[in-house]
This record gives C-alpha cells, structure tokens and sequence, in this order.
C-alpha cells in the first residue's frame, strides 16, 4: 500500500488485447508517476479515488473493503503522501502489470515522516488507460536506499509459455506451507529475485535475502486465496487473500498479495507481501 492504512484495488480487465515490451512497461511506470505527483498536489484521497478501478478494494479494520464506499465518505486525511516506482513489470500481452517502490508519509501538523514499500496491480482498462486493480504494502523505521532509476522487466519469450496453471502453483504453495511452514513453500517455489517485504523490515531482494532471514515463519500457515488473476499471455498473474495459522484456522492474521510469473515455463514468486492484521 502507499500507506499502511491503504491497500487494494480489484477490477476486471478490458476487453481489447494490447501489446506488452518496453512500451507497456515504461507507460505503467508514467501512470505510477503521475499518480504519486497528484497524491502530492491534491491530496491521497483524490488521487486514489482518479487511479483507482471501480470496484476496487482497500485493506481495513484486518479486511479487504471496497475502496470507494471507503474513501468517498471520508474528507481527505491531513497528510502528504508520496512514493516512486522502483521495479515495474507487465505481462506480455500488456494489460496487467507489477509496480513497487518506496513511499513517505509526512503529517501536517508536523513530526517525523513515516516509510515503507507499496506494491501495487494495475490493470488496462477499455478505455486504454492502466489502473490500480491491488495496492497493498508496508512499513519499515528508515528510507530504503535504492538505485535512482526504475528496474524495468520485462518477459522473454522463452519464459512464456509452460505447463499447469496459477491456480495449481498456488495451491502447491499453500499445501507447502501448511505441511512445513511458509519458508518450505518458499524454497519450493520462490524466484531467484524474489522481492518478500514484511512489516517494520527492510525489504529483502533474492532468494538467499528472503530464506536467510526470520519473515518466513516455520509455523504451518493456511493461505486463503480471495481473487486470482492471471494475464491473457498466462505468464504473469496474482493471488490476493487473507491467512491464519493452522492452529486456529478462523482467526484471520493478516492479508497478502502474491505475485508470480513463470520463468522457464515454471510458475515462480516474484514479489510477496504480507500485511499484518493490527
């Protein structure tokens, strides 16, 4: 999320195809901008309310929850908010895409400025232009420090196309993680540069980042998937949901955004978020 108040946003895609490569990818990371600079010179409200898809939803009260019957309501929260795409990536066939980097929070009545990491999905809508479909994220004490540019990836085509479906791969993943923990899951599937951001940590790029430290818990956890989308090109897709622990199933802990794409026809994590139900 741009904020740890904020999260997610879910909308069917747009009807027409529309080519991917670096002009896709590079115009993602113009509305990610363009976004941030009307959070900056308006306000966070009016700005998600402009980027976001209709019926998209936000994490709040440890649920996802419309975000329009959430933010309409509402005056404009006394804060500036503000983030930058650092890494983006869209599928092939154009139309959904990943955008994450750092956000700062500063509050106007003053006092010290708040950071963290935001993951947002966005998706292309009929009228051409992308939208926020998930935005979900975390914070941590410091600024990350990141590179200056923006990480652009794009899919080879040798990555394209492979067997078994998202659906299947995350459902390995969850079989995983109940039988030996999360970090089992993990190891069975993550991504060389897997990106895992927890709360109040600094995000961890890579495998041995992401399995070398504590994030992955050992307990058995249950992960309950509530939207899984995947792109026309079936090489890049999400699952988002909530998650609780094998011993007390019921008792939601938190929520989670999962992204994969598949690399060498094998679906892997790229990117996977966790935030924390307070």
């Amino acid at each position: 999320m741009k904020a740890p108040i904020l999260a997610a946003a879910l909308l069917a895609g747009c009807t027409t195809m529309t080519a991917g490569g670096p002009d896709a990818v590079q115009e993602l990371a113009r509305a990610e901008t363009a976004f941030a600079a009307e959070s900056v010179r308006t306000d966070m409200r009016a700005a998600f309310l402009d980027n976001f898809a209709p019926d998209g939803v936000l994490v709040s009260g440890g649920a996802w929850v419309n975000a329009r019957a959430r933010l309409e309501p509402r005056q404009a929260p006394p804060i500036v908010l503000d983030w930058r795409p650092w890494h983006v990536e869209v599928a092939a066939s154009g139309e959904l895409g990943l955008s994450t980097g750092p956000w700062v929070l500063e509050r106007r009545a003053g006092g010290a400025p708040t950071h963290g990491q935001f993951v947002s999905i966005w998706r292309r809508q009929e009228d051409g232009r992308f939208k926020v479909e998930v935005d979900i994220g975390i914070s941590h004490p410091a600024p990350w420090v990141q590179q200056a540019g923006i990480d652009y990836v794009l899919t080879p085509p040798t990555a394209m196309h492979g067997s078994g479906s998202l659906e299947a791969a995350e459902g390995a993943f969850v079989a995983a993680s109940l039988r030996g923990g999360p970090r089992a899951g993990y190891e069975a599937y993550a991504s060389d540069r897997i990106l895992l951001y927890r709360e109040g940590l600094t995000p961890m790029q890579g495998r041995p980042s992401a399995l070398g430290s504590t994030a992955p818990p050992e307990n058995p956890t249950i992960w309950l998937a509530e939207r899984v989308a995947v792109s026309r090109s079936d090489e890049f897709g999400y699952v988002r949901g909530n998650y609780a622990g094998a011993a007390q199933p019921d008792r939601v802990l938190g929520q989670f955004l999962r992204v994969w794409r598949r690399e060498a026809g094998k679906w892997r994590i790229v990117l996977d978020v966790v935030n924390a139900a307070s």
